[in-house]
């Protein structure tokens, strides 16, 4: 714990009490006990009444019951995510936007799989759309895990949001729910998304165009179309060609993932080659900031890895808005404190 209290962002202790997470209480004094009490929950499978009988034997402070155990815990939400926006601030994970993207607001989508004990498999999703600047959430959901990815669940998107999101959100479905709520987008593109057209209703095989030329840094910019039945929808497609070193990267992700490691096909290859994302953003932003725009999900792409992997196999009871709004910046906050201590070396002994 002292390690963790060391990297701790200016002021944590102060903001335990303006974000009203520090209650008048005999059995949680300080700023500490609160946030080791936080994470005697999340390590107990976010199970109020486990925390509460674990307190109870405490050597340190005098057992709370179920129902007070519950009451400090969400009345911590605000202040966990206090604590993570600030920490990612103070390690570097979320920058300041630049100033081409101050008048929007960026949220990223992502969701996680969710497996309870004894399963052999993912019960439930996570689903979840948070600002990238802020870490503000600004929606997130519980579903069954046959629930599918998709941006059509979110109802809160709205003019001057922009929409980042990974390949598995790149279809003409979820374009159309982003630019029907007056949003735009920045997605990830797969060599088989969707069909791309030319004005004039012929086909744009925009494989053949990458082939052209694979030299590192190499920018693509084409204005085209999708068709959703009748309705010729317009897309920006703006790509650039990886270094030979990220290509290496992609082409052994790929093989992977490939059935039996079978050999890359033609059209893996050419697109293992670049970075591809679509767009409803129009040319006040150029090809370099819309590509710019996509790597900043990368910011906090590794506290999210390491968020997913603290999901797993724990038992999961909060259903209300407020608790799971707790257990999500709790969980996220030990996401950002493994990542951080993981950066510092500090879970390596000593060489001295």
């Amino acid at each position: 714990m002292e390690k963790i209290l060391e990297i701790m962002p200016e002021g944590w202790k102060e903001a335990a009490k303006t974000k009203k997470a520090l209650i008048r209480g005999r059995n949680i004094k300080t700023p500490e006990e609160l946030l080791r009490l936080n994470f005697l929950y999340q390590t107990q499978g976010g199970s109020y009444g486990l925390t509460s009988a674990l307190t109870q034997i405490s050597e340190n402070q005098e057992g709370l019951n179920k129902t007070a155990v519950e009451k400090r815990i969400v009345n911590s939400a605000d202040w966990l995510k206090w604590l993570c926006e600030n920490l990612s601030r103070q390690e570097g994970f979320i920058v300041e936007p630049p100033e081409y993207l101050k008048g929007d607001r960026v949220n990223v989508v992502d969701a996680s799989d969710y497996s309870c004990n004894g399963s052999r498999g993912a019960d439930f999703r996570f689903h979840y759309m948070m600002n990238l600047f802020t870490m503000n959430t600004t929606e997130m959901y519980f579903t069954k895990a046959s629930e599918g990815e998709t941006l059509t669940r979110y109802t809160q998107i709205k003019k001057n949001d922009i929409i980042v999101a990974d390949r598995g959100y790149c279809s003409i479905t979820e374009i159309k729910h982003v630019i029907e709520n007056k949003g735009d987008y920045v997605i990830r593109m797969r060599s088989n998304s969707f069909n791309l057209y030319r004005e004039d209703g012929t086909k744009f095989d925009f494989t053949e165009e990458l082939k052209k030329d694979y030299t590192p840094g190499r920018k693509i910019d084409v204005n085209l179309f999708i068709k959703s039945g009748k309705e010729m929808i317009p897309v920006r497609v703006c790509a650039t060609a990886k270094s030979d070193e990220d290509v290496r990267k992609s082409e052994r992700h790929m093989k992977k993932s490939n059935h039996n490691r079978r050999p890359l096909s033609e059209l893996q290859t050419v697109w293992s080659h670049f970075v591809v994302a679509v767009t409803s953003i129009d040319d006040k932003f150029s090809t370099v900031q819309i590509l710019e725009l996509y790597r900043m999900r990368w910011q906090i792409e590794l506290v999210f890895k390491r968020f997913k992997s603290i999901f797993g196999g724990r038992e999961f009871t909060a259903r209300k808005e407020k608790s799971v709004k707790a257990w999500f910046y709790g969980k996220l906050l030990i996401a950002i404190i493994c990542e951080t201590l993981s950066k510092k070396g500090r879970f390596f002994p000593s060489q001295d």
